[in-house]
């Protein structure tokens, strides 16, 4: 992964622009592991991909903010970004998705677009702001689309914003200039200077206010006392299934899991903190994820399954913050409250939001 980003800073050192060199002197230094770049500098091109895990780390999302901050000077890095969007990580494919947009890099638009078909809402906000960069008046519709359909109201609102730009001005950065970095000055740097992508989410949200804690999707209503078991912090808890058990803890910012315990051996099957673990089903669970520490707020949901030998973990999608309660519903579907809301999921994708339902006012979360 690491070998990537090389590759695009050389790119650029090649470009004619040693002042770039900067940039990627920074970058080296955010680096963990030293190892992987080995001398002679230029073999870092032919090296290896590093491993997926590299992906969430803290050097990847600094490297990548350095390089998006480049703006449409960055552009000659393009090539070796492109990769990136069809990596298995979500993280690696949406900080791509936004470095392309600032580089300006009209010639990853086509595949650009189709991220907006992602399943995952993260993905699919990364691609419409990389298409307000690098679209135009063709992009009206499918944007506007988005804009009317889309399950998470800020992915709407994003939508229409970036559809209602291409409306009234169809080229709206074609006037737009970058700024030099043969001499940047900190000002000019600081103005250009982008928002970090490795923890970009949408806006920060208020707090979806539902005294009741009772929501109503489609004709039924799910209200906070139907929540499945949450594990109390630092206590796991368990919940028997066939001739074993799921064993489950939530301990913040110390991270929790989900372990499958059977016949005295452990398999750890997810390394986060577990809100809720419900069934679907003997052979079939949602384990709702997330954390909330300092600037992060987040989760994901997981369908854990068994065709009969082992338990396989499959990612169902993020969510924009993180969950405070989930529920079973009829019909195989999930109810989460987070801070954007109460968003109901199947096992296979998120469905929809349920609205508020009048009534009692609940006790306030502890």
């Amino acid at each position: 992964m690491l070998s990537l980003i090389a590759a695009a800073y050389l790119q650029l050192a090649n470009a004619d622009a040693p002042a770039l060199l900067h940039w990627a002197e920074e970058c080296v230094k955010h680096v963990d592991d030293l190892s992987d770049f080995a001398e002679p500098l230029p073999s870092l091109v032919a090296s290896e991909p590093e491993p997926e895990a590299l992906v969430a780390s803290y050097s990847f999302q600094d490297c990548m903010n350095d390089l998006a901050a480049l703006g449409w000077d960055g552009e000659a890095a393009a090539a070796a970004i492109r990769p990136l969007l069809d990596h298995p990580d979500l993280l690696a494919r949406t900080a791509a998705l936004r470095v392309l947009g600032h580089f300006g890099d009209t010639e990853s638009l086509p595949e650009v677009r189709e991220h907006l078909d992602s399943g995952d809402w993260f993905e699919t906000l990364a691609a419409i702001d990389a298409i307000a960069l690098l679209g135009g008046a063709e992009d009206v519709a499918r944007l506007s689309e988005l804009a009317a359909s889309h399950w998470l109201p800020g992915v709407r609102a994003r939508a229409w914003a970036a559809a209602s730009r291409f409306r009234y001005n169809p080229s709206p950065d074609s006037e737009r200039g970058s700024v030099p970095l043969d001499n940047p000055s900190q000002d000019e740097r600081l103005a250009r200077r982008l928002p970090e992508l490795g923890f970009y989410r949408l806006p920060t949200p208020r707090w979806d206010v539902c005294p009741s804690e009772a929501f109503r999707f489609r004709d039924r209503v799910i209200s906070r006392q139907a929540a499945a078991t949450r594990p109390a912090y630092g206590e796991p808890a368990s919940l028997e299934v066939l001739n074993g058990e799921f064993l489950y803890t939530d301990e913040g910012e110390f991270g929790g899991e989900l372990v499958w315990r059977e016949g005295g051996v452990d398999q750890r099957l997810i390394p986060d903190n577990i809100k809720a673990l419900i069934p679907l089903g003997d052979r079939t669970f949602i384990a709702v994820t997330g954390l909330a520490h300092l600037s992060i707020d987040e989760g994901t949901l997981y369908r854990v399954s068994s065709g009969g030998t082992g338990w396989d973990v499959t990612e169902i999608s993020s969510l924009p913050s993180v969950p405070h309660w989930a529920a079973p519903m009829s019909d195989g579907l999930i109810g989460v409250r987070t801070s954007v809301g109460f968003i109901v999921a199947s096992q296979d994708e998120i469905v929809g939001m349920g609205q508020c339902e009048p009534g009692p006012l609940a006790m306030p979360l502890r």
